[in-house]
């Protein structure tokens, strides 16, 4: 399959792309700052580019079969690939989100409250910004998931993922990089969570 993949600089980024190269996919690595791409691969191209440059955003897509968003909080970005998604035809969109993020299938849950209430007191815009860039993925007429996730650590991959919604006392606070890694890659062919937004631990 062919994945493009916005993100792919950071240290969930690096990991995800290795795995979809190790596992056989054909990477298109968007990064605003190619030399940080460390990895080498017959089956891996980097388009260079900003996050506001369609141009270069529609090249990255535009031959992709799915399309993983893992920036970070930046709605203007996350709009712009949806547009560029709509203009090559590709339908398939994973995007990384946090607890900051409500559901409708949420219950109340004291500890994802506080975390979240932490997150808007002590950065406002990127709790503004995720919550923007959700909304604009929900209002999409794409195959999104939206994976949320509440706190990311550094262990090695345990192959266990809990998903589920909050406040239903089965998804735990935090998710090493490596099992994030694993389920955004399985859902790029899973169609189990199209149109929703599992929350994950591991």
């Amino acid at each position: 399959m062919r994945i493009t993949l916005f993100g792919a600089t950071g240290r969930m980024g690096q990991l995800l792309t290795q795995l979809a190269l190790d596992t056989g996919h054909e990477v298109t690595a968007y990064a605003r700052t190619p030399s940080k791409i460390r990895i080498t691969h017959p089956n891996l191209s980097v388009v260079a580019g900003q996050l506001d440059d369609d141009e270069a955003i529609l090249k990255a897509v535009r031959t992709a079969d799915a399309v993983i968003e893992g920036v970070g909080s930046e709605s203007e970005a996350t709009r712009r690939i949806i547009t560029a998604m709509d203009a090559a035809g590709v339908k398939r969109f994973v995007v990384v989100s946090t607890c900051s993020v409500p559901d409708p299938d949420d219950l109340p849950d004291a500890k994802f409250k506080a975390l979240a209430r932490f997150v808007k007191t002590a950065a406002p815009r990127a709790y503004a910004e995720v919550r923007a860039a959700a909304q604009a993925v929900r209002a999409s007429d794409l195959d999104w998931t939206l994976v949320r996730v509440a706190k990311l650590n550094d262990k090695p991959a345990s192959g266990n993922v809990t998903v589920g919604n909050y406040g239903h006392g089965v998804v735990g606070l935090s998710i090493s990089r490596a099992d994030m890694a694993a389920f955004l890659l399985a859902q790029v062919s899973d169609g189990t969570y199209v149109r929703s937004a599992p929350a994950i631990s591991s």
